[in-house]
């Protein structure tokens, strides 16, 4: 509070000037309001009494409430005397606009007030400060001239300006090097990363972008925004980069506020303006801390002067006196105040006021009260608020509140558009599944039993040139029910062009019989309900064989509706039409409420979707629990042209009605469109609520139902007016019901239908009819929807008493048919009344005989049922004493081994390669493993395929997560008898094997996958807490630390740091005694502070994965990082897989140095990185002395081999980021191609942290788990490959091993073959900018000019060969040599005979395969927005060239939808799923790619799989993976079965049985490992130590080690 005294003083003393007595009373009465208790009573006393004579008090504060009080005191105290003496008071509130004029002495007529001109601080700034303000008496009755200078003209924040500045900090340059006519994509310079980052910052700091904002101008861009409402303030990006040059380059003491009054005071700038210098600063932002005031005026100053040049504006300096003279004429007396000094002054008060009351809370033990700034409620605003409250809840109750609260979410809206990619998909599953059967037999049509008639109605309504080249192919290449069945296919096709009744846009076409209720009882009195077909022909029939129809229209005649023979005829034309040449809805957009699983709803979305229209359905589930049913249903139905788009939305809300409406119609919030159908099925079912039952539910339900209908068409009415489409009114089609209370006890569901037929009505008098019209539906029994289905067995019964009944699809044709365009034509006339009740409607005593119908079914049921049970007493024998009972299956984990069909079977459509291969440098994968997010390979498979676990996936993966253990024989209950079986671990009870998937199933599926990340969850979480991410801040002290206490050597150290601003001593003459420290004003340290980011989600390894689980022994797990973990596991498992029990009997068959180690990663140990790294700086958790051995890359085979496999074979660790496994692979198959070795181990491992989670999040690479949420995602659908709302990676953790060796080995030791691997790549990318380049290096895979060479025929080559073989002398050393050169050099080595031809090619050739021959394509597929666009160009770019035949497109596979991007192992689980696709004929789908990209589309040889394609004949896969540093890989993998090609019977009938013996002998092996927790095993010494041989005896002998066992 400010008071104000009059000029005259007391006692004849020269009065103190009015500014200097208000600026002391101020500060003293906020002292004394810190040091007392408050004495408003006596302060008013002394402010009032009569000698002060105290004019004006004016309160500064939130909320006028001392000067009201003092108003009151004074009319008690003085107001007499006022009035007597003409003394006129005023009590002012600066909040108050009046007042505050009034204080500036700002009244209508009078001059502007006296403008005090600020000398520039700089000035000075390092002046010290003086003791008080001189005092300045400026006469108000004479102002006196200043010297001003015009103001700059204040403009609002150019988005341009703001996006400038983030693109030239992100860009490093200055702003006037960053032309606003270049785009973003321009400015990167193709660094994909740097690009996506802009992107990322623009869309932090304005929201939602433009799409395509990186082809866009920064001009443009900056006026699309301005243009679309920008809030004209700093958004987060700017946000945070402004804080960051105030906190860490300013000095102490210096913020925001000082900027912003510095350059007002200087140049006049306004605060828009300094909004746009300050932006703009940012780019210029000083490489160190300025070091004082004066450095930063520098700094300002350059800013301003680049805001000048930018602007093209002139910003001259504020004078601070005058240069020319005002009309008095006496400027150079101007007062002048030292802004800088005062708000120096300002905060030394504030300081010491502070202190002051620091020093006495300490002193009085109290705790400092935190600053609060919110408003408080009064206490009778407090008592309203609840009164509201209790009568809201009293009249409504909390189900009405909960079931009013809005759901609707524009951003989890769920769109599907890729009817392409389906339509593809679909018809190679078809051909495919059919591939394998014989044709029995052409019959003149299509057989139900080969495709349906909606199949048939949905490939015709999809049919485009990429099908129709499809099944051409397939007519001329396929054998068996495929061939006939594409065949049959076109040949439909010319027919109906020949009649003229192919369609020539998309049509619904109702193609199911008419079918009728059946209910019957059997003997056993069990009630049995089916759907079978009626006897007429079609359904049209059935509806018409009545008088008058069954569904038929009305008119109203003198106030009733009465049956209109001539508008019926309308209608049962457009639903003949429906069922014969269809309906179609193309270049419509629908709006649908209420279409939930079998509803009637449902059916009419797909029947408008079939009809290619543009639906909008509404749904009150989560998105990611509906979102699969409208997916799905999108994929069997979708036409060209047709979209569905799927939002949140309760009926019941108000808000989200207008939201609804908004979100449609305005572009800006949605979508933009016009509604052309309006279907309202939304219906909240009223079971068992009679008259004096109406409750919340009720009067919810009627809500819904009615009144929010009438609000939502409302609302569409407004809409359309605001657009101007008077002539496009949108169909409206009312759910009413014959139901006009005949039911009973239904609430108020027969109000809420009746309330819509004044619509009718309304139609005529209100003025709406122009927007909407009004179709009214009679809806009759319905069969199987959610209202109904509880009254279907008595459907039969009301069929007999006369009324039709129809199935939800029947029911959804006759909608759809009042929607056909000469029906609406109608509509928009006047109102149409459609009764397609069957009947229904005006039915007497309806309830009566419904109950009378159940009575006698129930009466039945009891009669049978009690004689069967008779019969069964007199039948029953005399029960036995031992009852036997179906045994429950038990597990057989086993490993995954290809099965070995008879050699016959085994080659079938396969080329003869008998003689044509080298075995000895052909490279095959003998065994695989993995660990990661869905446990081993086997467990990960089993989701992948078939997306659960089978009962040995469940007991594995608990196993794995520690749930269970085995009992071994150790006493087990009561009576301790030994136990052999699976224990609980929690309560060491036993658990069945059967029991198991019931028992921990949920818990399994919740805490395995792609899920939040949980600290408890493994190894590497432990310390990852997202939300809380520490990072240090830099602090600059603007006053002295209080002393503190430390060691001597820390208190050195601390001196040693901070220099001249850190003074130490001891603090006693004691030599153990502690020294004080005393940091001074201006030291700088290091604070921590949290800093959240946005990475929650991770594909991790399953909850409570444990190495001791497998056997790995504490001081292992102590000793190294985590990733070396995973390697152990995986490589003891590799072994199991590759049917070897202990790996030294691999030393009875190659020398211990021809076994190689390439298993590499992408990172390294990142937990290693953290402990050296971060532990050791912040001296926090105690770190092992050697940490840095574990650190380096190559730690992890090292490890292997010393615990391991004891081999003396090369360690090669490849370090090729994402594409670590392949390189890792590549560099194997060229040592054993070139016999340096014979076997290794290969494949990466990786794990993720919170230090590189938050820098790929930097990046904006990975997915935005935040931003995931909102939009209604649910972690395991946060990596979506290949969909349109794909946004990025999600990080995994884990391992894959592979073992390969030479074919000859594997054969020799009878080693399961699960794959050949034909040929490997590594290739870089050419000049780029950008580190994570899109991998086009790897087209030189397919680099070739076409050729014709007839060696590229394997009859051909095979005539070379043994022309070549039979010149060679028989008897010669060489001979067997110079023989498997022939074979290679005319296989594996053809590009050397023929260098034209791509290695692609000529790896396909060595097996007598051609580029048709591939089936699959496994894709890097990381679910960012350019890999998967980049990726498909290029492998599709790669089969153009490669002259693939049109037709035969590969089956795409996005393996990371399910296990996340484990960097380094990604290849290697890619190559584990390729053989497990070889092993059982069945590609996976991407269950999260729910709506393809339309970028895809145009890649002709490619399809994206949503769901598994069964029967595929798999003879060669390809595999690509691309990762940071320019590693583009690419990986031919050949199916086993082409080696059986290359043996003959008698060679393949021996392996066979060899791999047999191994398999009975490694399974029982490997199961009792998981009952023994031995799956990894460390050896103490190698097997020749044993037997008295050493290291150096056993390296030096060139012969293998044959004392090895299996």
């Amino acid at each position: 509070m400010v008071t104000k005294t009059s000029p005259a003083g007391r006692d004849g003393l020269e009065a103190p000037s009015d500014q200097h007595l208000g600026y002391k009373l101020l500060i003293e009465l906020m002292a004394h309001q810190f040091a007392f208790p408050v004495q408003w009573i006596d302060t008013q006393k002394q402010l009032l009494s009569v000698d002060k004579k105290v004019q004006r008090i004016v309160e500064i504060g939130p909320a006028k409430v001392l000067t009201s009080m003092a108003k009151k005191t004074a009319d008690k105290l003085v107001g007499a005397t006022d009035q007597a003496q003409a003394n006129v008071r005023e009590f002012l509130f600066i909040g108050n606009n009046d007042d505050a004029r009034n204080i500036n002495f700002e009244y209508d007529g009078i001059p502007a007030p006296i403008e005090i001109a600020l000398r520039d601080t700089a000035s000075s700034s390092t002046a010290a400060p003086a003791p008080a303000l001189a005092p300045v008496t400026v006469p108000v009755s004479a102002p006196v001239a200043v010297a001003s200078q015009e103001p700059v003209a204040d403009v609002d924040v150019d988005p341009t300006d703001i996006i400038l500045a983030l693109v030239a900090q992100k860009l490093r340059r200055s702003i006037d090097k960053v032309p606003p006519t270049d785009s973003i994509r321009t400015l990167s310079a193709g660094q994909s990363v740097l690009q996506n980052e802009i992107i990322g910052d623009l869309a932090a700091e304005f929201g939602e972008l433009p799409s395509g904002s990186e082809e866009l101008s920064i001009a443009d861009l900056g006026g699309r925004l301005a243009a679309s409402g920008f809030s004209g303030k700093p958004g987060k990006a700017s946000k945070k980069l402004l804080e960051r040059m105030f906190s860490l380059k300013m000095p102490a003491g210096f913020g925001r506020a000082e900027a912003d009054a510095h350059m007002q005071a200087r140049w006049g700038l306004g605060p828009n303006r300094v909004t746009t210098v300050l932006c703009l600063a940012i780019t210029m932002e000083p490489p160190t801390r300025l070091e004082s005031i004066d450095k930063v005026h520098e700094f300002l100053a350059a800013a301003v002067a680049k805001y000048s040049a930018h602007a093209a504006i002139p910003l001259p300096e504020r004078s601070a006196s005058s240069s020319g003279g005002g009309s008095s004429g006496t400027s150079s007396s101007s007062p002048q105040v030292d802004a800088a000094a005062v708000e120096a002054l300002k905060k030394d008060q504030a300081a010491y006021l502070r202190k002051q009351f620091q020093v006495l809370a300490k002193h009085l033990n109290i705790e400092e009260l935190p600053e609060v700034a919110a408003a408080h409620l009064s206490n009778q605003e407090l008592v309203d608020l609840r009164e509201r409250l209790a009568d809201l809840q009293t009249e409504l109750d909390d189900e009405f509140l909960l079931g009013i609260r809005g759901v609707f979410d524009g951003k989890k809206q769920r769109r599907y558009a890729s009817w392409w990619n389906w339509a593809r998909e679909d018809l190679l599953r078809l051909l495919h599944a059919s591939e394998s059967r014989p044709d029995e037999g052409s019959p003149a049509t299509f057989s139900p039993s080969l495709i349906s008639p909606d199949r048939l109605n949905t490939l015709v309504n999809r049919w485009n040139p990429t099908i129709e080249v499809i099944l051409l192919r397939y007519s001329t290449t396929s054998t068996g029910l495929a061939k006939r069945i594409a065949t049959d296919l076109l040949t439909h096709r010319q027919t109906l062009v020949e009649k003229g009744a192919w369609p020539t846009s998309p049509v619904y076409r109702y193609s199911q019989p008419a079918m009728r209720p059946r209910s019957s009882v059997d003997d056993a009195g069990t009630l049995h309900y089916v759907q079978e077909p009626r006897s007429e022909t079609d359904y049209v029939s059935v509806v018409a064989s009545h008088q008058p129809p069954h569904v038929h229209l009305r008119s109203r005649v003198k106030g009733v509706w009465e049956f209109d023979a001539e508008l019926s005829a309308v209608y049962l034309t457009a639903l003949s039409t429906g069922l014969n040449s269809g309906l179609t809805f193309a270049g419509k957009t629908a709006l649908v409420t209420g279409a939930g699983p079998g509803s009637i709803g449902s059916h009419l979305v797909q029947g408008l979707l079939a009809g290619g229209a543009r639906v909008i359905v509404t749904t009150n589930r989560t998105p990611s629990s509906a979102a699969p049913f409208f997916a799905q249903m999108y994929k069997e139905t979708g036409a060209p042209g047709s979209e569905l788009i799927v939002l949140p939305f309760n009926a019941a809300s108000l808000q989200d009605c207008q939201d609804l409406v908004a979100y449609i119609y305005d572009k800006s919030k949605g979508l933009g469109a016009d509604l052309d159908l309006v279907i309202p099925f939304a219906a909240v079912p009223e079971n068992g609520r009679e008259l004096d039952q109406i409750d919340a539910r009720s009067e919810l339900a009627h809500r819904a139902m009615l009144v929010n209908l009438l609000r939502l068409l409302g609302s569409i009415k407004q809409a359309k007016e605001k657009l101007g489409v008077p002539g496009r009114p949108a169909a409206v089609v009312l759910p009413l019901s014959p139901n006009h209370g005949d039911f009973g006890g239904d609430g108020l569901y027969s109000e809420s239908k009746l309330g819509l037929e004044t619509l009718f009505n309304r139609f005529q008098s209100e003025s709406w009819s122009r927007y909407l019209s009004v179709v009214g539906a009679v809806i009759g029994w319905t069969r199987g929807t959610g209202l109904m289905n509880g009254n279907d067995v008595v459907a039969q019964g009301v069929e007999d008493l006369g009324v039709l009944t129809f199935t939800a699809q029947e029911m959804a044709l006759n909608i759809l048919a009042l929607l056909a365009p000469k029906v609406l034509r109608l509509a928009n006339q006047s109102p149409l009344y459609a009764d397609i009740s069957g009947g229904l409607l005006g039915f007497e005593n309806l309830k009566e005989r419904i109950s009378a119908i159940r009575g006698a079914i129930t009466s039945q049921r009891s009669i049978n049922k009690a004689v069967t049970e008779e019969r069964a007493r007199h039948l029953t024998p005399v029960p036995s004493s031992h009852p036997s009972a179906t045994p429950k299956p038990r597990s057989n984990i086993r490993q995954d081994m290809p099965a070995l069909l008879p050699h016959l079977k085994m080659t079938r459509n396969l080329p003869n390669l008998r003689g044509m291969v080298d075995l000895h440098r052909t490279v095959v994968v003998v065994g695989f493993s993995e660990l990661g997010p869905w446990g081993s390979s086997r467990t990960r498979w089993q989701m992948e395929s078939q997306s659960t676990f089978t009962q040995d996936g469940f007991t594995e993966m608990a196993w794995i997560m520690g749930l269970i253990k085995h009992g071994n024989g150790a006493p087990l209950g009561p009576n301790n008898k030994p136990y052999f079986g699976w224990v609980d671990i929690k309560t060491n009870k036993p658990i069945h094997d059967a029991d198991i998937a019931s028992r921990y199933g949920e818990h399994i599926l919740s805490n395995t996958g792609i899920r939040t990340i949980q600290p408890a969850d493994g190894l590497t979480t432990a310390n990852y807490s997202a939300p809380n991410k520490e990072v240090l801040q830099e602090v600059v002290l603007d006053d002295d630390l209080p002393p503190f206490s430390a060691p001597e050597s820390v208190a050195k150290s601390f001196q040693l740091r901070h220099g001249a601003k850190c003074t130490i001593r001891p603090s006693s003459t004691s030599p153990d005694a502690p020294w004080t420290v005393t940091l001074a004003k201006g030291a700088t340290f290091h604070i921590p502070k949290t800093v959240p980011f946005r990475q929650t989600v991770a594909a991790q390894l399953p909850a409570g994965w444990d190495p001791a689980t497998y056997g790995i022994p504490p001081d292992v797990v102590a000793q190294v990082d985590p990733i070396t973990l995973y390697a152990l596991c995986c490589v003891s498992e590799a072994i199991f897989s590759a049917g070897i029990t202990d790996i030294s009997e691999l030393y009875s068959h190659i020398h211990v140095a021809e076994l190689g180690n390439y298993i590499g990663s992408g990172a390294g140990g990142l937990q290693a990185l953290q402990s050296m790294y971060r532990n050791r700086y912040v001296e926090g958790p105690p770190v092992q002395s050697d940490i840095l051995q574990e650190t380096f890359l190559n730690s992890i085979a090292a490890w292997t081999n010393m615990l391991l496999l004891g081999a003396a074979g090369p360690i090669k660790t490849p370090v090729g980021a994402c594409a670590t496994a392949v390189e890792s692979l590549d560099t194997a198959c060229e040592a054993i191609r070139t016999g340096s070795v014979k076997a290794a181990f290969v494949g990466g491992v990786d794990d993720f942290g919170e230090e590189a989670s938050f820098e790929f999040d930097s990046m904006k690479a990975t997915a935005n788990a935040a931003d995931e949420r909102a939009k209604g995602y649910l972690p395991r659908e946060a990596s979506r490959p290949t969909s349109s709302s794909r946004a990025g990676f999600v990080e995994a953790a884990g391992c894959g091993v592979q073992l390969v060796m030479s074919a000859a080995l594997a054969l020799e030791m009878g080693l399961p073959i699960h794959a050949i691997v034909a040929y490997t790549q590594m290739s870089a990318d050419g000049i780029s900018r950008s580190l994570p380049a899109p991998g086009h290096g790897v087209l030189t895979a397919a680099r070739e000019t076409p050729s014709e060479s007839s060696l590229l025929s394997l009859p051909n080559r095979r005539a070379l060969l043994s022309q070549t073989l039979s010149a060679l002398p028989s008897s010669s050393p060489t001979t067997a040599q110079q023989t498997a050169d022939a074979k290679y050099l005319l296989s594996a080595n053809l590009r050397t005979l023929l260098p034209s031809i791509s290695p692609l090619r000529a790896a396909l050739a060595a097996w007598g395969l051609t580029p048709d021959d591939l089936a699959v394509a496994s894709f890097h597929g990381t679910s960012t927005k350019a890999n998967d666009i980049n990726e498909s160009r290029l492998i599709n770019d790669q089969m153009v060239h490669l002259a693939r035949t049109p037709g035969n497109p590969l089956l795409v596979v996005a393996q990371k939808h399910l296990t996340g991007h484990p960097k380094g192992a990604a290849a290697a689980w890619q190559l584990n799923g390729i053989m497990q696709m070889f092993a059982t004929s069945l590609v996976p789908g991407n269950r999260n790619a729910d709506d393809v990209d339309p970028a895809l589309r145009e890649f002709e040889h490619l399809v994206y799989p949503s769901a598994p394609i069964a029967g595929v004949d798999i003879k060669a896969c390809m595999l690509t993976s691309f990762g940071f540093g320019q590693k583009g890989g690419v990986v031919l993998a050949v199916s086993p079965r082409l080696l059986a090609a290359a043996l003959s019977p008698a060679e393949y009938g021996g392996y066979v049985e060899r791999v047999a013996t191994r398999r009975r002998k490694v399974d029982r092996a490997y199961q009792l490992a998981m009952m023994e927790n031995r799956v990894f095993v460390a050896k103490d010494q190698s097997p020749w130590v044993a037997q008295g041989r050493e290291d150096h005896g056993a390296f030096l002998d060139p012969k293998p080690f044959r004392a090895g066992c299996m």
